[in-house]
């Protein structure tokens, strides 16, 4: 159903940036040629990207975030048979282009609260078309997949031996 939605939502928008492309081009009165069918095609495909321009140029410095901070701490010496427990961190929110929300898992030995496993989940929501609709549910991007980073180790949290203690959050 949400597919359907979204075609209508295309096809809508394309009449819309057709008409508004023909009513451009007429008030400029460019001489019939191949001159008025450049810009015409230019501005076509420039109102028909314009409402998620943000949400492309957020994509590229989405990523990046990503790709630079993907990895996982792990201190193996200490973590070994260790007894962990996460820290309850409050979610910042980065503001680039589009708001991404920044998630750090901090395991920390029960004991003595030292940092055994570390890593960050990024998740970002999409431009100002995305709010706007709210479509499909909240306000993901729509160029992008709005979510990465790096995932609990748990293969490793095996191999070491690892208990986490879930029962409250570190220092409750």
């Amino acid at each position: 159903m949400s597919g359907i939605i979204l075609i209508l939502i295309l096809v809508f928008w394309f009449y819309v940036t057709k008409k508004l492309t023909d009513w451009f081009v007429l008030k400029i009165r460019l001489p019939k040629g191949n001159k008025k069918q450049v810009v015409q095609v230019i501005c076509f495909i420039f109102i028909f990207f314009m409402p998620v321009v943000d949400d492309i140029a957020g994509g590229f410095q989405f990523r990046k975030l990503c790709a630079e901070n993907t990895a996982v701490f792990i201190d193996y010496e200490s973590a070994r048979n260790a007894t962990i427990q996460l820290v309850r961190q409050d979610d910042q929110i980065i503001h680039k282009i589009i708001p991404i929300r920044v998630d750090v898992r901090d395991w920390v030995d029960s004991r003595t609260g030292k940092t055994l496993i570390k890593y960050t989940y990024f998740n970002a929501k999409g431009g100002w078309l995305s709010h706007l609709i709210g479509f499909p549910q909240g306000t993901p991007p729509y160029t992008f997949d709005g979510s990465c980073g790096a995932k609990k180790p748990v293969s490793i949290i095996k191999k070491l031996n690892i208990t986490e203690d879930t029962k409250n959050y570190y220092g409750e």
